[in-house]
């Protein structure tokens, strides 16, 4: 079984701590020994083909999956966002984000959790009414209201269109500079983990393979030469030869 437990007993410099972590379901091992550290503030990218168990080993630093071997320590307070927002049809939006907060002043925390999002305006609305995402924002917003310190994202864009996708990561990048979250993300977009993470990491037979620091300067730029150059390189991790110019 996983152990996991408040990061201040382990380490005063990494908000995230992964030691030898496995896990197999049935006879396929899916995660073989990985390691990973995440420092304080720090925004990292999971990548991997289909199968690699990015989604896997993000289940395992939010404590959602406790098959695992090995050790986790995370901050306190950590929230998830997930693919789906996964909003309850029947409660109205500001009631969803608020959900499990204490009765007291939630509807205000909801309010200026939604207006981070710039969804204040559909507090009182059922979710039924939103766009993919506007959903997506509630989802945020959801995550945003408990003051984490830790911010897992498994593929949260992933649904968006393209032009929805990019806003949305403007306004990830934005959240996280401005409450300075430790963040995990998991994507199969390249130049999503180049936009948003300050480090790459590949995934790949069970174990983290390749890991790239991104250094660009924010906000970044997916035509320049230099964010063409780590594309490449984490395109050629992942087996995908980059198109020529």
């Amino acid at each position: 079984m996983t152990e996991v437990r408040d990061i201040a007993a382990a380490t005063t410099r990494r908000a995230v701590v992964v030691q030898d972590v496995h896990r197999s379901f049935g006879d396929r091992e899916i995660l073989r020994g990985v390691d990973l550290g995440v420092g304080a503030g720090e925004f990292v990218a999971l990548l991997g083909a289909s199968g690699s168990g990015k989604s896997t080993l993000l289940r395992i630093i939010g404590d959602l999956d406790h098959g695992a071997r090995g050790r986790v320590a995370v901050p306190a307070r950590t929230s998830v966002a997930f693919q789906e927002p996964r909003l309850l049809p029947w409660r109205r939006v500001w009631r969803n984000v608020a959900f499990g907060l204490p009765a007291a002043g939630r509807r205000h925390r909801a309010l200026a959790a939604l207006d981070e999002v710039g969804l204040a305006h559909v507090a009182d609305v059922w979710p039924k009414t939103l766009s993919g995402g506007e959903a997506q924002r509630v989802a945020l917003a959801r995550a945003l209201v408990r003051d984490p310190q830790l911010l897992l994202l498994d593929e949260p864009l992933a649904a968006l269109d393209a032009l929805t996708r990019l806003k949305m990561q403007q306004l990830i990048g934005q959240l996280w500079a401005r409450h300075r979250l430790t963040a995990i993300l998991v994507t199969h977009d390249v130049d999503e983990a180049l936009v948003l993470a300050d480090r790459a990491v590949v995934l790949r037979d069970g174990r983290l393979a390749d890991e790239l620091p991104i250094t660009l300067e924010r906000p970044r730029d997916p035509g320049s030469v230099h964010f063409a150059a780590l594309r490449a390189r984490l395109l050629g991790w992942l087996g995908v030869t980059a198109p020529r110019p």
